[in-house]
This record gives structure tokens, C-alpha cells and sequence, in this order.
């Protein structure tokens, strides 16, 4: 019995030949990636029409695995080869014996490729071997306490007891750049991961308004989006210096200096987007969350770009949004994230669009007020990666 991970995905499967094939040579060479980078060994991956299989790897391998966008699901397994039906029936005995001793159980199988049974018998024949001599209390299929499973492969078989869940979605790189206004708290990280889980590589631009605190917790959150799951791509963070510009919207009606200034962000933000190559913007925007946020203020602040404007968690609540941090596994992080905005009054929720444009032209030269660095967020640690930025911020002050 050979050691394997089976790697299953759902979505690449309906693309069309050509699609589904680069999909599915971009989805092994991010799996490669997240084990190197997990430093987990493993003997070689092969693509087995709708498996990606990899060879001579255990538990760790799969829950590398699991982190991949474009994974449905792994599982550890163990591979055979056979020639009958009689011996899957003799291996999936000396497999499973020892799980099901004492326990009610199921036997779960499926096939691909031509064989001169069924998966219907390799349950009922495996499912009887089993309970006459293993020492099972017996056979539940609707509420097992163990499920063994049988996933038959032309001649090979493969027999596990775990299937652990993996993001879904497309193979990161299989989309187009996006860039993030990220603040480091739920909505923002939520975003960036699920603009991520449809293929596209997100890079992260962070408005510092220069506390030391909301810089450190936004770092925090970038690092594990970076690291845990931005396998097969280098993802970037961009630390725009706003202390400029908060300043100057002492000068704006306090009701609009919010919508004032996330419109300026957005102008600045296509700016970058340009730099980098990135086709979309994104925002943590939800309907309604904020004042700032109702969809008539959405409108005046997205304006006319050219670009479009992403807003992955548009229609979550926040319950929602707190959730996915979790399963994302920032949600400590994200929680403690800090509110700096610092613009005094919250926005009104029916701005008039001739004030609105009349307080936005008292920063028509907001490009002369910001500026930039781009940071590797998977080279350094947390702190170098701040000492860094906070070098660049006091150059940039002076």
C-alpha cells in the first residue's frame, strides 16, 4: 500500500479541454507550492482525470493541500493496484479491519474507468467482509460512527476515512490582478479572500494615517492571507501615506470628509492599479453597513472610473463576514483592528452630489499629498516588514 493525497476539485471539471487543462496545470503547480512553503514532502503529484494525486504524502500533505484555491476537498489515502474485485475486497479488509472493530460503519464507493462491477459491490461485498470478520457492532448507513470509503481509479483503489474541506473556487492566477483597499479588519480580509477563491491575485493597499497600531494589526492580518493562502502568487502590500491628506479635510464640511476622503482613496487606488497592472479595484463595502456604505453614497464615490469596482461582501452581514474570518483564521487579528479615521463626523447617508462635488474640488491636487511603497509581504516577518514602513513613513515625513 502506497501513502497518497487524493486532491479533488468540482469547478475546474465543467470548463471546456483547453481551460480545464491549464486550470488544472496552474492548480499542481500552486499545490506544489503550498508544500514547499509548509515544508512538507511528498514524492511527486500526477492529474488523473478530475484527482490530482499527491504520491508518497500523508496527513500534513493534505492539509497543505486543503489551503489551495481551487481545492474542493483532500483526503489521505492509500493506494492499490488490483485485478479483481476480490482484491479490493482483500485490501479494503486489511485496511479498514481495525477502524470499524467495535463500531457501526458504512462503506461509501465510487469508480472511474471501465470495470466488470459496480461501486454498489464493492459496498456490499467490502461492507460484508467487514462485518463478519472485523468485529463491527454493526452497519449504519445514515449515521455511522465510521465511514469507510473506496474510490476505485482503473487499477487502482483507494481507501480512506477523512475528507477534509478546501476553499472551492478557481486556482489562484486564473483570473486578472485586483487591488484591495484593506484596512486590516474583517470586511477587507473577508474580500481579499474571496476575490482570491475566484482566481484572481489580490495585492493589499493600505492607507496609513499613521498610527502605529492600526499599521501593526494591518500587517498582521496581510501576513496570513500572504502566507497561509496566497499560494502561487507573490502578493504585495502597498502603504499609501494619507496624514497629508487628513489634515487638509479639516477643510471639507465635517458631514462629507468620510465620503470625501474614501473618494479620494478610490481615485488614488486607480492610480496604483495602473503601477501594478491590477484590472479591477475591491473594496470590504456592504450594503448599508455605514452610513457611507447606502448605495446612493456608493454611487458618488465610485464615480466614473474606469476600472471596476469589486465588493465581494457586498450583501453579507456582518455575522457572516465575522464567520469567514474565521474559517480564513484571522479573526483574532481582525478583531482587534482599530478604528483610526479620525475625520471627526460620521457621513450623512443621502449626500447631496453638487456639495458632494463642490467639498471633493477643495482636494483636487490629493495626488500631490499621497505617496507610496510597495512591500513584499511574503519576504520578512511581521516585524521587518513594519520597521520597514515605518523607516519609509519618516522619510517621507521629512
Amino acid at each position: 500500500m502506497r501513502s497518497v493525497v487524493l486532491v479533488r476539485y468540482s469547478e475546474i471539471a465543467v470548463k471546456g479541454r483547453a481551460t480545464r487543462s491549464r486550470m488544472e496545470s496552474l492548480l499542481r503547480s500552486n499545490l506544489e507550492e503550498a508544500l514547499r512553503s509548509q515544508g512538507v514532502g511528498y514524492g511527486g503529484i500526477v492529474v488523473d482525470e478530475g484527482r490530482i494525486i499527491i504520491l508518497d504524502a500523508g496527513p500534513d500533505a493534505a492539509r497543505a493541500a486543503a489551503r489551495v484555491f481551487g481545492v474542493k476537498s483532500t483526503s489521505p489515502a492509500v493506494e492499490v493496484r488490483f485485478n479483481s474485485l476480490e482484491d479490493i475486497v482483500e485490501s479494503g479488509a486489511a485496511y479498514f479491519c481495525s477502524r470499524v472493530r467495535g463500531r457501526k460503519f458504512r462503506v461509501r464507493a465510487r469508480r472511474a474507468g471501465v470495470h466488470d462491477f459496480t461501486s454498489k459491490d464493492v459496498e456490499r461485498l467490502l461492507g460484508a467482509r467487514l462485518l463478519e470478520s472485523c468485529g463491527a457492532s454493526g452497519v449504519d448507513l445514515t449515521n455511522p460512527e465510521y465511514s469507510a470509503y473506496v474510490e476505485v481509479r482503473r487499477d487502482r483503489a483507494y481507501f480512506y476515512d477523512e475528507i477534509i474541506e478546501g476553499p472551492g473556487g478557481l486556482p489562484l492566477g486564473s483570473e486578472g490582478k485586483v487591488l484591495l483597499l484593506f484596512s486590516g479588519g474583517f470586511d477587507s480580509t473577508a474580500s481579499a479572500w474571496l476575490i482570491m477563491k475566484r482566481g484572481a491575485p489580490v495585492d493589499l493597499l493600505l492607507y496609513d494615517y499613521g498610527h502605529p497600531t492600526f499599521r501593526r494589526t494591518a500587517v498582521k492580518a496581510a501576513k496570513i492571507l500572504a502566507e497561509s493562502w496566497a499560494y502561487g502568487y507573490d502578493m504585495k502590500l502597498v502603504v499609501a501615506d494619507f496624514r497629508r491628506v487628513v489634515e487638509r479635510l479639516a477643510s471639507v464640511k465635517p458631514e462629507y470628509r468620510v465620503l470625501v476622503a474614501r473618494r479620494v482613496r478610490l481615485l488614488y487606488a486607480h492610480k496604483v492599479a495602473g503601477e501594478l497592472g491590477a484590472d479591477a479595484l475591491a473594496t470590504g463595502d456592504s450594503i448599508g453597513q455605514v452610513a457611507s456604505q447606502t448605495l446612493a453614497n456608493m454611487k458618488l464615490i465610485e464615480g466614473s472610473l474606469e476600472l471596476p469596482v469589486l465588493r465581494p461582501v457586498i450583501a453579507f452581514d456582518k455575522d457572516e463576514v465575522v464567520a469567514l474570518t474565521r474559517r480564513i483564521g484571522t479573526y483574532d487579528v481582525n478583531a482587534s483592528q482599530i478604528e483610526v479615521c479620525g475625520l471627526g463626523s460620521p457621513a450623512t447617508p443621502r449626500a447631496d452630489p453638487e456639495v458632494f462635488e463642490r467639498e471633493l474640488r477643495k482636494l483636487s491636487d490629493y495626488e500631490s499629498l499621497i505617496t507610496h511603497k510597495v512591500f513584499a509581504l511574503k519576504e520578512g516577518s511581521v516585524e521587518e516588514i513594519i520597521s520597514s514602513i515605518e523607516h519609509w513613513l519618516l522619510r517621507d515625513e521629512r
